[in-house]
């Protein structure tokens, strides 16, 4: 029988044994992978409208990521996404530049989030671009842009009126990861 000291000293080195040697290191660009998506919508709020004159607004935006390609992950071929940011905006543009959040849920049921990416547009397009990516491609950036499909004179209406609350948008390419 072994003593409490013996047995002790066995556990100890069992543990160092076990233990991982050096520090883990941060992904490589190889590591991340990418992925580029098409065709995509989105929709647009503005809370309150944007108007004539330059304010502060709430946007939140959503939709579908099109059809998705990934060499590295074949498995992920669409997604919804998420966009959220306080801004500061006016008809017709320019909505920001301010940083943006943006949320993917992937179809295989992963998730990308990438914080401070930063949102440009107006009342013809957009373009989103920078960040830092954790989740699904972690350590990536984000590139995006699109164009307005909503009427220009129903978005002129508006701002000239209570103020342009929401508006459509595709999504030409939205592009994640090591690009």
């Amino acid at each position: 029988m072994r003593s409490p000291l013996m047995q002790a000293t066995v556990a100890a080195a069992a543990v160092i044994a076990l233990s991982p040697l050096g520090t883990a290191s941060a992904a490589g660009p190889s590591d991340i992978g990418d992925i580029i998506c098409h065709g995509g919508s989105l929709t647009v709020q503005f809370n309150p409208g944007a108007t004539f004159f330059r304010s502060t607004v709430r946007m939140s935006a959503s939709g579908e990521m099109g059809t998705c390609s990934s060499s590295q992950h074949p498995e992920i071929t669409g997604g919804a996404v998420k966009l959220e940011a306080s801004l500061t905006a006016n008809c017709p543009g320019p909505f920001g530049p301010g940083y943006v959040k943006a949320t993917i849920n992937w179809n295989d049921g992963t998730k990308t989030v990438i914080d401070q990416s930063i949102f440009r547009g107006d009342e013809r397009s957009f373009s989103l671009e920078g960040g830092s990516a954790t989740g699904g491609f972690a350590g990536g950036y984000a590139r995006a842009n699109g164009r307005t499909t909503s009427n220009l004179i129903e978005i002129s209406a508006a701002c000239a009126s209570a103020g342009l609350t929401s508006y459509a948008s595709t999504i030409n390419e939205f592009a994640v990861g090591d690009i």
